[in-house]
């Protein structure tokens, strides 16, 4: 054999120092792969982090401060409940009893809070905790929060007039609800009672449910000492509970203002990053949380496409390496190029992925609700979003990047265009340097907030925002607060702010007066029509009150059927005097309401500055208000529908009725109060048939107080149920000592039908003193069925099965009796004493006689006794009797006294005798039991 060929070409060194080239530049690429790839996931994960940070705190902050507002609102009623109870000088716990449980203080808390879709419900509670006044019910339903802890707490603690209270479940609905708490205090300090104001939870939960940015987000409010009262999504078990670890209160407790943290909820036990903020006015904290394992779903997503991006690589890498083994210099050529490729698809991607990056900045530049503006260092225009060219209907020629500022305010400064003003001023912002925030009013009506902030370096960032919704939002609920809302007329608070301000700037010679205006009639119309009549009146009723005034006074609704005017004018009280007449005579005029024809009156008091500086050289609105309104009860006591001016003599008068009514709470345990009794006698003279029981008391100072002085006062406040129950107990046992055949007649007041305890007062006084339940006769005034015709009639029916009988006291001095008659059956008919007085003169009866027949007639067909009170003279018991009387009762027969002065057999009849000169005239009855 020969010898053998090597046909392998030598290595080439170049090659291999080439390919080991290759190989560690593979290597190194491959590293930076690696690293370059860790550092985007790691940026990409602070990136996602930061923006959830920002979205929470962000949210929250939002949220807190439309918290915020909410609850102002309720304490804007609150504020203005507690307002009018101090312009009505409540100055004890009767006066506060009184006044807080007025039907007027209802339709006002309802009106409030009809426009207010957070508040539950607001409500007034006395000292003990009972239930005075609701927003949601009238009447009243008897309800005691005594063992509330916000109750516990103001009741304990003098030094604190606000308390927010754990969340309960209220006792009407069950809702779960906060109840914002403010104390009520009387002049001295001392602790009247709370207005409360219930917010229900459900409304955040739902407002929440329509703003929460995410499936996984969390909003919950947290009292300051860790009780959760909202939680959003719900979860059952929670509210109500104090989470003191809770991530809110911990941030809350850091910094008041705001900030964010991440910690495991102790809640849910989940991860969560969270963002807080305390409200400003109230002690409670927002939060918005998100799980961290949601909030990095995206960013885990985009870690895993990066790194297996950068593994294909790498793998790609290392296959040219092995290829490069393998292959010859062309090979390698055909791998540099390769690598070439992959370094401009890695380009290509960059700039794709920053592309759409910068769409997404455009987008979210675009959707800005502000207006922006970037500038360079050379005031030319870097960016312009789309609201800001809207906003100023900037043409795209000077939307392009490198617009100077001075074109850009030529356009908004263009002769004749709304923005006039605000190029005006952007000028001389831009020429300060220095941040600054204005806003400006522009001619079409609309309001922008400009702000400008220089960036370092050079150059500054301008927005512009429309506020114009928001200023006018802001102008309504200040409006609101001010005005009546049924009417549009100034309220309270706003006529006790223009009076200061009259006070204050009247010149020498002017006089402020103060007109306090009561509508006659206006309750009967609401009973008769209903209440969206009844409103419908009262817009008429301040539609004619201010064409009456003019622009010379001001005219305002204090609440209910009340109204005030206050003029500032040249001393001129003969000018007031012709005012208030023009008003009564344009009141009394009838109304035309829905289709009905309503006539009403009204009855003013008058207070000048003139009067009052008389007994101060400061006179306040305070004392001008209240003196008008003593003047206006004088002028209702008077007969109503006319109008008087302030005396300081009234205030004695009311003082007096102060004095007696606080007297009269001691009175009955004093032994001062007795029943005088005066005979009923058959019109036939077969003697007497009952004894009619008459309050009297004997007062120690004042000496004989009459019934019609100091009944209405116990009516007042609310003493007439306590005497009432006493004068049952009293007449009953009186009587049982009488012979069988005569009855007792106890008169009962309006307030005793208010509940349901009188007919077991009126069962327990029958068996206390062993009266037959026919022997009791009970009377009553048509103002009884007038409060509540259902509730009433009920009572009525309850007492007749009890076996006692009834009698229509006052007939024919109402306005519709016969209903009354055909709805309950009543067993008499009491004939009232001014029908009786004109009958037998010689100048004519007046219409008295034909009343008194039509009244017998109609008594005989419906089957009831008819009684004929007021009878002085032999000549009126004559008449009586030829029309058809069944009894008679008056000074005639007989004057009330003691039990112990009757005639020793009342079967007698009562001898018939004209009233001792001594006597006087027969006082109009007013006693009630």
């Amino acid at each position: 054999m020969g010898p053998t060929t090597d046909l392998s070409q030598p290595s080439d060194p170049s090659r291999g120092r080439s390919f080991r080239i290759v190989a560690l530049s593979a290597g190194l690429l491959a590293a930076a792969l690696a690293i370059g790839a860790g550092l985007l996931v790691h940026d990409l994960h602070g990136q996602t982090v930061t923006e959830t940070e920002r979205s929470v705190v962000g949210l929250s902050t939002v949220l807190a401060d439309q918290a915020d507002r909410a609850l102002q609102a309720i304490e804007l009623v609150q504020d203005n409940v507690i307002a009018t109870f101090r312009s009505a000088g409540v100055a004890s716990e009767a006066d506060y009893a009184a006044q807080a449980g007025l039907p007027a203080l209802h339709e006002i808390l309802k009106t409030r809070i009809g426009a207010l879709p957070q508040v539950n419900a607001v409500t007034v509670i006395d000292r003990n905790g009972n239930l005075l006044n609701f927003s949601r019910y009238w009447p009243i339903p008897k309800v005691n929060i005594a063992d509330r802890d916000y109750f516990k707490v103001l009741s304990a603690d003098p030094n604190l007039d606000r308390y927010i209270g754990r969340p309960v479940q209220n006792r009407g609905d069950g809702a779960w609800t906060i109840y914002i708490a403010r104390k009520v205090r009387a002049p001295d300090g001392s602790f009247l009672g709370l207005v409360l104001g219930a917010i229900e939870l459900s409304y955040f939960e739902r407002l929440y449910a329509a703003t929460s940015p995410s499936a996984d987000a969390v909003v919950s409010i947290f009292r300051d000492d860790g009780t959760l009262l909202v939680r959003h999504p719900k979860r059952d078990g929670v509210v109500g509970q104090v989470f003191a670890t809770a991530a809110a209160l911990r941030i809350a407790r850091a910094n008041p203002t705001g900030g964010v943290m991440r910690t495991t909820s102790p809640i849910d036990g989940q991860d969560r990053i969270a963002g807080a903020r305390a409200l400003a006015r109230f002690p409670l904290i927002l939060s918005v949380s998100r799980t961290t394992e949601a909030s990095l779903a995206d960013w885990r997503r985009q870690a895993w496409v990066i790194g297996v991006a950068a593994f294909l690589l790498d793998l790609g890498l290392a296959g040219l390496v092995l290829l490069g083994l393998r292959q010859s210099r062309a090979q390698a050529r055909l791998a540099e190029a390769e690598a070439a490729r992959a370094a401009a698809e890695v380009r290509e991607r960059g700039e794709r992925e920053l592309s759409a990056q910068h769409a997404q900045f455009g987008i979210a530049l675009d959707h800005m609700t502000q207006g922006l503006c970037l500038f360079d260092g050379d005031d030319r225009l870097i960016v312009m979003n789309a609201r800001y060219a809207q906003m100023h209907a900037v043409p795209d020629a000077l939307r392009r990047r490198g617009t100077t500022i001075a074109a850009l305010l030529a356009h908004l400064g263009a002769d004749g265009t709304p923005a006039e003003p605000l190029a005006a001023a952007c000028t001389r912002i831009g020429a300060g340097r220095v941040p600054e925030s204005v806003t400006c009013d522009l001619a079409d009506g609309r309001a922008i907030a400009v702000v400008h902030v220089p960036i370092p370096g050079g150059g500054w960032i301008c927005t512009h925002e429309d506020v114009t919704e928001r200023r006018r939002s802001e102008a309504r609920i200040a409006h609101m607060a001010g005005h009546d809302g049924l009417t549009g007329l100034p309220n309270r608070t706003r006529l006790q702010e223009r009076l200061d301000a009259a006070l204050a700037g009247r010149g020498d010679g002017d006089a402020v007066s103060v007109l306090c205006l009561d509508l006659d009639g206006f309750k009967e119309v609401n009973d008769t029509y209903g209440h969206p009549v009844g409103d419908d009146l009262l817009r008429l009723v301040a539609r004619r009150l201010q064409e009456a005034v003019g622009a010379t006074a001001l005219v305002a609704r204090l609440g209910g059927d009340e109204f005030a005017v206050m003029r500032c004018a040249p001393s001129h009280p003969a000018g007031v005097a012709a005012l208030a007449e023009r008003i009564v005579r344009l009141l009394r005029s009838p109304f035309e309401v829905q289709g009905h024809e309503v006539g009403i009156g009204t009855s003013i008091g008058l207070a000048l500055t003139e009067e009052a500086d008389v007994a101060s050289a400061d006179v306040t609105s305070a004392e001008l208000l209240r003196r008008a309104d003593v003047a206006l009860y004088q002028a209702k006591a008077a007969g109503r529908n006319g109008w008087r001016f302030f005396d300081p003599a009234m205030d004695a008068d009311l003082q007096r009725r102060r004095q007696l009514g606080a007297d009269l709470r001691s009175a009955l345990a004093a032994g001062q109060l007795d029943l005088h009794y005066q005979p009923i006698v058959a019109a036939d003279g077969s003697g007497v048939r009952a004894y009619e029981a008459l309050l009297r008391w004997r007062h120690p100072r004042e000496g004989f107080v009459g019934p019609g002085e100091f009944i209405p006062i116990a009516e007042a406040t609310g003493q007439i149920r306590r005497l009432g129950a006493w004068a049952l107990v009293r007449a009953c046992r009186d009587a049982a000592a009488w012979p069988a055949g005569i009855k007792v007649a106890v008169n009962l007041s309006p307030a005793q039908f208010v509940g349901d305890s009188l007919v077991e007062e009126v069962a327990q006084a029958l068996a206390a003193s062993g009266l037959p339940a026919g022997r009791l006769e009970l009377e009553i005034t048509e103002s009884v069925l007038l409060q509540d015709d259902e509730a009433t009639l009920e009572i009525l029916h309850r007492l007749r099965a009890l076996g006692v009988s009834t009698a229509m006291d006052d007939f024919g001095t109402g306005y519709s009796s016969l209903s009354y008659l055909r709805r309950f059956p009543f067993d008499k008919i009491k004939i009232d004493r001014s029908f009786v007085a004109s009958l037998g003169q010689e100048s004519g009866e007046g219409g008295s006689g034909e009343i008194v027949r039509a009244t017998v007639g109609l008594g005989r067909a419906l089957g009831m006794i008819v009684l004929a009170e007021g009878v002085e003279t032999e000549a009126q018991a004559r008449l009586l009797r030829a029309i058809g009387c069944d009894e008679l009762q008056g000074y005639l027969f007989g004057r009330p006294c003691p039990a112990g002065e009757l005639p020793g057999s009342a079967r007698a009849e009562a001898p018939a005798r004209p009233p001792r000169a001594a006597d006087g005239p027969a006082p109009r009855r007013a006693s009630r039991g």
